[in-house]
């Protein structure tokens, strides 16, 4: 079953709440950005690993498709923490940074392989 974003939003956000309490982390505008960049490092380091460009970790850990993945649902989670906590409708902003080129490069593509 495929969830809205909304709803996915929703869900992770919930999580996320109940993460700050039990652990008594109090979040703020910082926190969500510091927790990006931590994250983005993890994701790094496990594409690095699973490449073979990186040493392992001392205790065999990492490496693997499954520690990739979760550290991008990791990175991805936080992500819409960040969004939820800074009011960014990034459905909005995506259609206007990034789709409203789509019409624009579909016509260039077929241009392009019209003339070969």
């Amino acid at each position: 079953m495929s969830a809205t974003f909304k709803e996915l939003s929703d869900r992770i956000a919930q999580v996320g709440e109940l993460y700050a309490r039990v652990h008594d982390i109090e979040r703020n505008a910082d926190w969500y950005l510091l927790k990006l960049t931590e994250e983005l490092g993890e994701l790094t380091a496990e594409h690095l690993l699973l490449a073979g460009r990186a040493k392992p970790n001392s205790d065999g850990s990492g490496g693997t498709r499954e520690a990739l993945e979760s550290e991008a649902a990791d990175l991805f989670g936080q992500l819409v923490l960040y969004l939820r906590a800074n009011e960014i409708d990034i459905e909005a902003a995506i259609e206007r940074k990034w789709l409203r080129y789509l019409d624009k490069y579909v016509s260039l593509d077929a241009d392009k392989v019209a003339n070969g």
